[in-house]
């Protein structure tokens, strides 16, 4: 069994970023996102402006921009990084975060399968939920300025 990370929660946090699972890479890392041609930290730094040349200056971008990021996956079995080969997922208590962080008001889901699973496991809770396209690199389906364009212009219009 593979088991993912602790969420990184901001203060009064306002947006949630879910993905699904880590890869391989950063699960051996042990950071989010770690796999270095993965998009997420270069967007987040094109869309706050922040640094990224370490992984304290990477969760900084979350903890001072109202953000808190986690997965839907707790744990699950999987050979390599692809979320298809995901099998006997436990997800993540999310309802109990929204519960304990009422600042919070909208969820990404970062690709596909988190959203897949966060409307299987969480579709009632309280929150907006908004898609973005993947932003692993295995994710081609999309020209990568569109990709940064839809998640800075969703995380600017919900951070306002």
């Amino acid at each position: 069994m593979l088991v993912g990370f602790d969420p990184i929660i901001a203060p009064e946090p306002k947006v949630m970023i879910l993905g699904s699972m880590p890869s391989v890479t950063s699960l051996e890392l042990q950071q989010y996102y770690g796999y270095r041609h993965n998009r997420f930290w270069k967007i987040l730094s094109a869309c706050f402006s922040m640094p990224i040349d370490t992984y304290e200056k990477k969760k900084e971008i979350i903890l001072q921009n109202h953000l808190l990021l986690w997965d839907v996956i707790h744990s699950c079995e999987r050979e390599g990084s692809l979320d298809a080969k995901i099998h006997n997922e436990v997800v993540n208590p999310i309802d109990q975060i929204v519960k304990q962080y009422p600042s919070l008001h909208t969820v990404i889901c970062n690709g596909k399968k988190s959203e897949a699973l966060y409307q299987r496991y969480f579709s009632d809770l309280p929150l907006r939920e908004i898609y973005l396209p993947s932003t692993s690199n295995a994710n081609r389906t999309i020209r990568e300025p569109l990709l940064f364009e839809k998640w800075i212009t969703a995380l600017h219009t919900l951070l306002k």
